[in-house]
């Protein structure tokens, strides 16, 4: 039972790794051993190998008692060593390297790592995308398969049955592109980046991504600018639309598998996902590339061809850096495609007409709301509405002034430790209290409701929470301050709050 498994579990990694190439496996050019029942004749003489086999039997036979048993071997990003005098059960090694110095009892499967052998494997050995090394002493009883990588074999090495190699070098004479789909894993998606710039062949796909987009915001204007809005408006909306749509595509999927009647329609789902996808990318790229027009004060980079341009070409280098940008991409992807689907849903609202055909009431209710009895405003609702809003670099540099005076008091206090809690309690306090910091007082900035009142605990609290997710997203909900007109970041957004500048001569005490 233990056997059948390790050997499903085997055939289950290196599936994932090279699904459709076993048909590429190949034998080498020499004939392979055929079985061994075949009598020997008495006077013939004993191969060397087997007698090598056999005196190395013997000496295991006689020293089995001193090895240390060790169990199976997992690791993932980290390598693997079997002692001389040590008897694993498998070994599992993904993205690191294995050497096997004593006994490996059962199975040896490795992905992405180097192996060396100078002992005795009983099991089979699969390593994909990496290499095999056979040592002198070295002794493999079952099956050794190598898929896109090297094997070296030293003469006085054992192996009961013939390996099969499976090299890239025969499989991109094959298929081509394969080559460029490796360099592809190891330059891009080992190290989670998108784009590796190494590679002539990549640019060009790059360029030629580059030329769809740009069609599509020629062809497509009136969509692209319906959802530039709808993000430029609502971009936390957008992003967890378009997580919660990423998350609940597969079950749909599935649901329409499972109405029978459904199948029909899921290429068109299909197609509308990959348009909705890239409509959403043109978006993000776009705006992007508006807000760098609109920093550097240039009319130029505004227009939406050359702002689509820039952003292309600013996401482009972020997709050259390793991690970040797989960052990037996880991050613009759920964005985009949450705007195309807010832009279609406001479309399709916008057909029954406006709802209210005398915006100005709304308005006006909305700057004008009643007071609750007993409540302290230093503002009227309209005077604030009036103020200008605080953008995202003073904003910067007041928190980091709250930084250093966070810091200072931990420091003298020995406690640096605590600074997460502090941070956040103290936001949540001061807000609650004066609705504004330290940094705030000092740069003259407060926070008020976007209704005009004052900020309470429940608000300063909902808003602290909201600008750790503001962080997370790469800390892009901190930059929408400086991108949005009315300067809102997206925990602002979330809280209902604005950060204002309050007039010379007024205290914030």
């Amino acid at each position: 039972m233990k056997q059948s498994y390790t050997k499903f579990r085997m055939r289950l990694i290196l599936g994932l790794f090279f699904a459709g190439i076993g048909c590429l496996a190949q034998q080498p050019d020499q004939p392979r051993v055929e079985a061994r029942e075949e009598a020997t004749p008495q006077n013939a003489e004993v191969p060397r190998s087997a007698g090598d086999a056999a005196g190395k039997e013997n000496q295991t036979n006689g020293a089995e008692s001193d090895r240390r048993h060790v169990g199976d071997i997992v690791r993932v990003l980290n390598d693997a060593v079997v002692g001389q005098n040590e008897e694993s059960g498998d070994v599992v090694v993904v993205l690191g390297d294995v050497d096997v110095q004593g006994e490996v009892s059962g199975d040896l499967v490795v992905v992405g790592g180097k192996v060396k052998v100078n002992g005795t494997v009983g099991g089979e050995v699969v390593v994909a995308m990496g290499s095999l090394e056979l040592g002198p002493k070295a002794h493999l009883k079952e099956k050794a398969v190598v898929a896109g990588g090297e094997l070296k074999r030293d003469p006085s090495a054992i192996v009961d049955e013939e390996p099969v190699l499976v090299s890239w070098t025969k499989m991109e004479k094959k298929l081509p592109p394969l080559g460029g789909l490796r360099k592809w894993v190891f330059q891009g998606l080992i190290l989670a980046r998108p784009l590796p710039h190494q590679f002539g062949w990549w640019w060009w796909f790059a360029l030629a991504c580059a030329l769809v987009y740009i069609l599509t915001a020629v062809i497509f204007s009136r969509p692209i600018t319906a959802s530039v809005m709808a993000l430029e408006s609502q971009p936390v909306g957008s992003f967890f639309l378009g997580v919660l749509t990423f998350i609940l595509f597969g079950p749909l999927i599935l649901l329409l598998v499972a109405t029978g009647i459904g199948i029909v329609i899921i290429p068109f789902v299909f197609c509308g996902a990959i348009v909705a996808f890239l409509f959403g990318k043109v978006a993000v790229y776009r705006l992007v590339g508006q807000q760098f027009g609109k920093q550097f004060g240039a009319s130029v980079l505004q227009l939406p061809l050359v702002a689509l341009l820039v952003g292309i070409g600013f996401f482009y280098l972020l997709y050259m850096v390793p991690v970040l940008g797989f960052l990037v991409w996880g991050i613009v992807a759920p964005l985009g495609f949450g705007a195309v689907i807010l832009a279609f849903f406001r479309a399709f609202r916008s057909e029954g007409g406006s709802r209210n055909p005398n915006p100005s009431v709304e308005t006006a209710a909305v700057l004008t709301p009643p007071l609750i009895p007993g409540e302290a405003a230093v503002l009227a609702p309209m005077d604030v509405a009036l103020l200008p809003r605080a953008g995202f670099w003073i904003r910067f540099i007041a928190t980091f002034l709250d930084l250093l005076v966070v810091l200072a008091v931990l420091t003298v206090l020995h406690v640096p430790f605590l600074c997460p809690i502090v941070w956040v309690a103290y936001h949540i306090g001061m807000w609650a209290w004066k609705g504004t910091t330290v940094g705030g007082v000092v740069f003259g900035i407060k926070i008020f409701r976007r209704d005009g009142r004052q900020v309470d605990f429940a608000i300063a609290l909902v808003r602290s929470l909201a600008s750790l997710f503001s962080g997370l997203v790469l800390f892009i909900g901190f930059f929408w301050a400086g991108w949005n007109r009315e300067k809102l970041s997206w925990h602002d957004m979330i809280a209902g709050t604005v950060v204002v500048r309050m007039p010379k001569g007024m205290s914030l005490l």
